[in-house]
């Protein structure tokens, strides 16, 4: 497939500076560009139900020229499609068409621009998980511009995103888990984007030591609640959702500091943990009764329409304070990458996130 061409992007990866494309296998879905936050501007791990949430979008640009005027769509999508996009689109984000705002500023290889746009979740939206009460769920984006020096990608009213050939395209889903000395599954859904039956692999890869705690995890991980900042700056205070031009803790990460689990006895800082996860993956699917065994990929042969439950088990042990970084991805029969989840486990004590 061609690629889309065009100066303005949403990162994929916190090192991408737009001007390659993305690489086989990457991990397309953990965009450090989309996050969001309380009306007050504190960000959230995740989005509460019956009241407003904020989605940001940053837009970066390969080019000198200011461009203004620049939109962003964005929807939060059943991921289970095997796709996400105007397709895949939650009602209460505006279904196919999404939800638009403009960037307030000009955008320049210099200068990015951020926008702003209100989600309010219902109920429908608590999906994708074994717990009733939690929903898991993407958010994507899109940008395009319609001025001078443009025009510039397009809007969209159906379909699906295409993060690897269109650098206009944007995809977040990064989850953090808590892994005691019980087992810490992770439920999720696998669908079939095609017209006819067809097997999928699903595969988990855990991130070497020295990716597996990135700034963008380092973010994650600050935002939920058992994890604080040491020997740093003290908690900048928030600013307003409309004015936001990053998350809150990349300012405050940038000032240093270590991350540490709240409420120990003893100091625990997080850190990449010493020995490699064991994980399985295991399927309700009655035509496949494999188990992925720590790299290699569960088969799933899937209907169209179907959802088939998928549930992925971290089973080792660790101490507290180690983390797991592990990539989950579903991949067609002929190994083209689909999808995926970002999942970090942090390893903490039986009684701490009582």
């Amino acid at each position: 497939m061609p690629k889309e061409p065009g100066n303005l992007y949403v990162k994929y990866a916190d090192g991408d500076d737009g001007t390659d494309v993305i690489p086989a296998g990457a991990a397309f879905w953990a965009s450090p560009s989309i996050w969001l936050t309380d009306t007050a501007g504190n960000s959230i791990p995740s989005a509460q139900v019956g009241v407003d949430n904020w989605v940001h979008v940053r837009v970066d640009s390969t080019s000198t020229e200011p461009y203004t005027g620049v939109k962003v769509q964005t929807w939060v999508c059943d991921y289970t499609a095997g796709f996400i996009g105007p397709d895949a689109a939650q009602s209460s984000s505006g279904g196919a068409n999404g939800r638009t705002a403009t960037v307030g500023t000009a955008v320049t290889k210099s200068s990015p621009g951020t926008m702003h746009v209100v989600w309010r979740p219902t109920n429908a939206d608590l999906i994708n998980g074994p717990n009733p009460r939690e929903g898991h769920l993407c958010v994507g984006a899109n940008v395009y511009v319609e001025s001078p020096p443009g025009p510039e990608g397009a809007r969209l009213t159906g379909g699906r995103l295409d993060v690897i050939n269109n650098r206009h395209h944007g995809w977040k889903n990064v989850t953090v888990i808590t892994k005691t000395l019980r087992l810490a599954p992770f439920a999720f859904r696998l669908a079939n984007p095609g017209a006819e039956p067809d097997e999928f692999r699903v595969r988990a890869r855990e991130l070497d030591r020295g990716e597996c705690l990135g700034r963008l995890e380092r973010e994650h991980l600050l935002m939920r609640d058992f994890v604080d900042l040491v020997d740093g700056e003290p908690r900048p205070d928030p600013v307003p959702a409309l004015c936001q031009t990053e998350p809150l803790e990349r300012t405050w990460l940038a000032q240093g500091g270590r991350l540490v689990l709240r409420n120990m006895p003893e100091p625990a800082e997080l850190r990449p943990a010493e020995h490699d996860a064991e994980f399985t993956i295991r399927t309700v699917n009655p035509a496949c009764e494999e188990r992925e065994q720590c790299g290699d990929p569960t088969r799933v042969r899937i209907r169209p329409g179907e959802l088939t439950p998928v549930v992925f088990v971290l089973e080792c042990d660790g101490d507290p304070g180690e983390v797991h970084t592990i990539d989950i991805t579903q991949r067609t029969g002929e190994g083209a990458v689909i999808g995926g989840a970002r999942l970090i486990a942090v390893h903490v004590p039986d009684w701490h996130c009582r």
